[in-house]
């Protein structure tokens, strides 16, 4: 199926960030398209205008044409749309329709009316090619984010759509399921089907890209060929803000050695944790010094996240101990002094602005320092807008500014890269740098070894 668009333009309530500005493309039946670019640049915007999402649901004025197969996409009804294109989110939560993993993987070909049988097949069928068995008749509450991602992934797999559009699919994946993911898009292509991924994380689509298309300020400003884009090197990449085409391992020390005469720091002794029923964490130790940036890496499910959150006192620990500076400490101490970026920061923004969610719950907060973080994280500009109308990498960036304003000793940090570009990852790795200069205590989760080689000084594995 083929796609064009003619002379678009949109723009969101209240922001100018996503907008489009007057952008014309074409995509032939069967190609495999990569939108790259800045966070805001406008890449989830396309994908939500060829999905029916823009103007449906996301209500403003869009101009131009965009046209499936020479028909005009407002000429298809809402189903016919949904057959025809498949789409995984940045946010798979906010796609899900079902509790249970069975029954959200199967639910396109439900609402489609398919034979049962045929259900059924394709459930067994998804389960096999994806490797995703062991996700299989799981509380979609209880999964990780990475595998969240795999169902949404799976969700629109089943389907066998003749358009694929992914917004930032492998932002929570481990190396495994990045590996995995890359496998998958490659049976995609070589069946013949439209792929169009919006990702900042581009060195496993390198081998796969026919075309990029790189958007700056709501424009088409480079097309570049597939093979052009292989040859790239690191430097041309970064002054376009964008992350390498190649893999690069993180190469840090494991630091399992622990020290025995440990007197200043967070200590976490022997900690089992058990969360809703199930023990995520089994006699876990680990030793952070202030000044230092420790990476936690592992396998989607680990329970990265869940010791985290126990480090913060969000979840009681059931066996074993945490210390800071020697000293036993319980879950009150633990909140008071520690800070902790969530993978979903929609679950932590609550005021009606960005200079607002930076002074929620701070005492005397300072107008300038305020505005000193939102300009060091480049969010100045936004600092009226409202949290809800910026781009995905744009709120992990409120978040962290939140926690600059928070003064916090502990800070902890879940995937804070997962939405950003190159520019913005660097920022990030170098505010990061400059807490642990500061003394604080610094504690990030993260599957992205690109950001690790940047500032991670040692890790642990789950």
């Amino acid at each position: 199926m083929n796609i064009e668009f003619r002379n678009v333009s949109f723009s969101y309530p209240d922001t100018t960030a996503g907008t489009l500005q007057n952008i014309s493309f074409s995509i032939k039946k069967g190609e495999f398209i990569l939108l790259a670019g800045e966070s805001g640049c406008g890449k989830t915007t396309v994908t939500r205008i060829i999905n029916g999402l823009i103007p449906s649901f996301y209500g403003s004025e869009i101009t131009g044409e965009v046209l499936l197969d020479g028909k005009n996409i407002s000429d298809y009804k809402s189903y016919e749309l949904s057959d025809m294109v498949g789409s995984v989110f940045q946010n798979p939560k906010t796609q899900f329709f079902n509790v249970d993993t069975d029954s959200e993987i199967t639910f396109g070909l439900e609402n489609a009316g398919e034979d049962r049988q045929i259900i059924n097949d394709t459930l067994e069928k998804v389960t096999s090619e994806l490797n995703i068995s062991n996700l299989r008749n799981r509380d979609i509450f209880k999964l990780s984010g990475g595998e969240k991602q795999k169902i949404a992934f799976a969700s629109a797999y089943a389907t066998d759509p003749e358009i694929f559009l992914l917004d930032e699919p492998s932002a929570n994946l481990d190396t495994a399921g990045i590996i995995g993911l890359k496998e998958c898009l490659g049976k995609i292509k070589k069946k013949g089907a439209t792929v169009i991924i919006a990702e900042h994380r581009l060195y496993y689509l390198s081998e796969l890209v026919d075309r990029v298309l790189y958007l700056k300020n709501g424009k088409i400003d480079k097309v570049i060929d597939g093979d052009e884009f292989r040859k790239m090197n690191k430097d041309s990449l970064n002054a376009m803000n964008l992350r390498s085409n190649r893999y690069v391992k993180a190469d840090k020390a494991d630091n399992r050695d622990l020290s025995v005469d440990f007197k200043r720091g967070l200590r976490i002794k022997n900690i089992s944790v058990e969360y809703k029923d199930k023990k995520v964490l089994d006699n876990v130790n680990m030793d952070f010094v202030p000044g230092k940036i420790y990476c936690i890496t592992g396998h989607n499910g680990a329970g990265k996240s869940t010791l985290l959150r126990s480090i913060c006192g969000l979840l009681p620990v059931t066996q074993g101990e945490i210390l800071i500076d020697g000293v036993k400490t319980n879950r009150k101490t633990l909140k008071q002094k520690s800070f902790m970026v969530m993978q979903d920061v929609n679950y932590q923004l609550f005021a009606d602005s960005v200079i607002n969610e930076c002074t929620f719950g701070v005492k005397k907060a300072a107008e300038l320092k305020v505005k000193e973080i939102l300009g060091e994280m480049g969010l100045l500009y936004y600092k009226d807008r409202h949290p809800n109308t910026l781009s995905g990498g744009q709120k992990q960036r409120l978040a962290i500014a939140v926690s600059l304003m928070m003064d916090k000793d502990i800070l902890l940090f879940d995937e804070p890269t997962s939405g950003l570009d190159y520019r913005n990852m660097i920022l990030c790795s170098d505010f990061l740098k400059n807490l642990a200069a500061k003394g604080k205590i610094i504690i990030v989760v993260t599957h992205d070894e690109e950001f690790m080689n940047c500032c991670c000084e040692s890790e642990y594995q789950l």
